[in-house]
């Protein structure tokens, strides 16, 4: 173990706050890496050599050239001098503090490494789980092994929900620490479930908070990798065709996005004529509530706040641009189609 500059100058900082003394504290070598006297940094301490040669406690009580009066006392930790603590004064008059502030010293280090521990355990999981999201390969006995560590069986088959929103609201972060198997990518949440169970329940939680916009679904899969790019798909897809619903199952949408069409290119050219024509959003919004509502006028009238004859004329608008009746329905499916590739 090694004591760092930081925690030094924190042990430094936090004692001297307590007792009426200038502390130093010195690494193994016995450089001084933290001071109440910050232009004593860097240099080498006597007193702390001595210490560290005997492993005891060095009292010095004279100034010489390059010793100042104090206590230096090691600090021992498994056996090992990692350091010494140099207490400024008179040892009769600094004795008393040097016990507690070697204990004080010990706790904080002992802190700090626990610290470490932690945060190096979280960003182990966090690669973990960036694997998981990218990993397109079979899994082996290793990459299982891991799994199983941070409680995630991969001999099942996984199912990832894609979800978009304020990831960092309060509500949001509170739902996520019931679920252990997530990860933060491209400012989205991917959830990692293998049980039917906390897939239903995971998925009541998601439909009930307000800080979420989208939901997607990908298809439950030997490679979790796969999942999540389904779900990605069914974000995109879904959006586009349906840009007013939560939940979107890459299920319910593969057929358009499996479906090929040899010519997108005219598809696409059919949406920049909608793209030109004034406020291009009108037409396009109007062709998604369309969709939504299945073809019923009512209620795409209703959806849209407009007047039937303000849809009519917008739908035959649209035919005109285009040359495709959203009143037929292949020629319905084909706007569609130019939609998605829009």
């Amino acid at each position: 173990m090694k004591l760092s500059k930081t925690i030094a100058q924190k042990i430094v900082l936090e004692m001297m706050d307590v007792i009426p003394y200038n502390i130093n504290v010195m690494d193994e070598n016995g450089v001084i890496i933290g001071s109440g006297d910050i232009k004593r940094i860097g240099n080498i301490h006597e007193g702390a050599i001595k210490a560290i040669d005997k492993q005891l406690i060095n009292e010095v009580y004279e100034e010489e050239a390059r010793m100042k009066p104090g206590v230096n006392e090691p600090i021992i930790v498994n056996e090992k001098v990692i350091g010494v603590i140099g207490i400024t004064g008179h040892p009769d008059e600094v004795r008393r503090f040097s016990k507690l502030v070697r204990v004080t010293a010990v706790l904080l280090i002992e802190q700090s490494k626990i610290d470490e521990e932690i945060q190096n355990e979280r960003l182990n999981m966090q690669k973990f789980y960036h694997e998981l999201a990218h990993r397109k390969t079979k899994y082996d006995d290793k990459f299982h092994q891991k799994s199983k560590n941070y409680g995630i069986d991969l001999t099942k088959k996984c199912q990832v929900i894609l979800v978009d929103g304020n990831i960092n609201s309060h509500s949001f972060k509170t739902l996520c620490q019931k679920y252990s198997h997530y990860s933060e990518i491209n400012n989205r949440v991917v959830f990692f479930i293998t049980s039917n169970h906390v897939y239903n329940t995971l998925l009541e939680n998601l439909k009930e908070n307000k800080d979420i916009n989208k939901i997607s679904i990908g298809e439950k899969e030997d490679i979790a990798a796969v999942s999540l790019e389904n779900a990605e798909l069914a974000m995109e897809f879904g959006s586009k065709i349906k840009p007013s619903s939560l939940i979107y199952s890459y299920d319910a949408l593969k057929f358009f996005i499996h479906l090929s069409h040899d010519n997108k290119a005219s598809l696409v050219s059919l949406m920049s004529n909608l793209d030109k024509a004034g406020n291009k959003l009108e037409l396009i919004q109007t062709i998604q509530v369309y969709v939504e509502e299945n073809g019923d006028i009512n209620n795409v009238a209703n959806r849209l706040n407009i007047h039937r004859n303000t849809l009519s004329y917008r739908l035959e608008r649209i035919k005109q641009l285009t040359g495709k009746n959203p009143k037929i329905l292949l020629e319905l499916f084909e706007l569609l189609c130019g939609l998605i590739w829009r």
